[in-house]
């Protein structure tokens, strides 16, 4: 699923195995707005990527190994917090299958 958050901002991280971490930034006022970007996550990148409130995000595995995605939050869990969407709803400009390198 994609998902929004309205006032919490993640930071995500891939000790093991490897993802395509996808955000769609439709902030009003936003230099990006309307972007996508994508960032491959894992050993060979492994950095801690922080997504802003109101970011839509993410994210697929690849390979044929299990990531482990470390997810951590700046407020409590609140499950009204998030907006979620199918990752393939054609709201957000982005196609799963094609691979941007």
């Amino acid at each position: 699923k994609r998902n929004t958050q309205q006032k919490m901002t993640l930071n995500y991280a891939v000790p093991h195995g490897n993802i395509k971490l996808v955000l769609y930034d439709e902030r009003q006022g936003s230099p990006t707005k309307g972007e996508v970007q994508e960032i491959y996550l894992g050993p060979d990148n492994y950095c801690r990527v922080t997504v802003p409130p109101m970011i839509w995000n993410g994210c697929k595995g690849l390979g044929a190994e299990t990531a482990i995605v470390a997810n951590c939050g700046s407020i409590a869990h609140d499950p009204d917090e998030i907006d979620r969407r199918d990752p393939f709803d054609p709201y957000i400009p982005y196609d799963w299958s094609i691979q941007h390198q």
